[in-house]
């Protein structure tokens, strides 16, 4: 069978193709490494690649949030301080119902893997056409933006 003949890569083509487009690095290299996997038939990596990287841009994402606590760049004063700006209250709330919510869309992704497809092709609407960074805290700051806007 001609490789331009699957639907698996016809589609990770027009994913790359939207993150060149829309000059969205991540997408453009993150539809690169899965293409050429693809490509040089690497099925077992792309398996388990499916089943375990979300897992692990999770743990990274974490990592990355509690840094700098541990290079000092965040400390005990920043963290009092924080308790009495009404800005870093409204991210503390948002914070807090962005992870409950993701925690609520987990189990509904692992109860009805057909909504698997709807959030990728709006992920992808949202990262390509609309610059969006697929991440959930980030996303606990824009409701804490569009809040604070409200509130001033």
């Amino acid at each position: 069978m001609n490789i331009f003949m699957d639907q698996g890569v016809l589609i990770i083509l027009v994913i790359l193709i939207l993150g060149v487009l829309s000059k969205n690095n991540s997408l453009a290299l993150a539809a690169t490494v899965i293409l050429g996997l693809k490509l040089i038939n690497l099925k077992q990596v792309l398996i388990f690649i499916d089943k375990n990287a979300l897992k692990w841009g999770i743990i990274i994402l974490t990592m990355g949030i509690i840094a700098p606590f541990a290079t000092g760049k965040i400390t005990i004063k920043d963290v009092n301080g924080a308790l009495k700006n009404p800005s870093a209250l409204a991210a503390l709330l948002a914070g807090a119902l962005t992870v409950i919510l993701s925690g609520k869309g987990t189990n509904l992704i692992a109860e009805s893997p057909q909504v698997v497809v709807g959030i990728i092709l709006g992920s992808l609407i949202g990262i390509a056409f609309f610059k969006g960074v697929p991440v959930g805290p980030l996303t606990a700051a824009g409701i804490v933006a569009v809040i604070m806007k409200y509130i001033k």
